[in-house]
């Protein structure tokens, strides 16, 4: 699953992913309907995954800089550097953070019977295709 997301694909088929836009997405995997917010509250975890990976790149970048350059730290270039990996990180990574969130939640919590029904109605339907317009905020 994890695989899957990080090729920004369903976790859950490995179809064409809901990500539509940078920051858009559908609300159902196009190929076999899983819901990807299953309970509110998942951008949360989406966006946390994104702060702390965002952190440990920063960290990574200032100690490799420490190292480098000790005792003579470059200390505008370093932190102009460092204010562009601390903005330029969270957007190149949202729709990473999505789609490995939701492979992580649904590693966490499999679907329920109740869920994989609707998800197969969905898929059936037609219906995966048409919710897009979607918005990644919680409703």
């Amino acid at each position: 699953m994890l695989l899957r997301a990080l090729a920004l694909r369903c976790p859950r088929c490995g179809g064409r992913a809901w990500i539509v836009r940078w920051f858009r997405r559908l609300e159902r995997c196009r190929t076999c309907g899983y819901r990807v917010q299953r309970q509110p509250g998942f951008s949360v975890g989406a966006i946390t995954m994104n702060i702390i990976v965002t952190f440990f790149l920063l960290s990574v970048f200032l100690a490799v800089g420490i190292v480098a350059y000790y005792p003579d730290l470059p200390v505008v270039p370093m932190t102009a550097i460092g204010l562009a990996v601390a903005l330029v990180a969270p957007i190149v990574l949202f729709p990473l953070s999505q789609t490995t969130w939701a492979a992580l939640d649904l590693a966490m919590h499999p679907l329920e019977p109740a869920e994989r029904a609707d998800a197969a109605a969905h898929a059936a339907a037609g219906d995966c295709a048409s919710t897009a317009g979607s918005n990644t905020g919680d409703p």
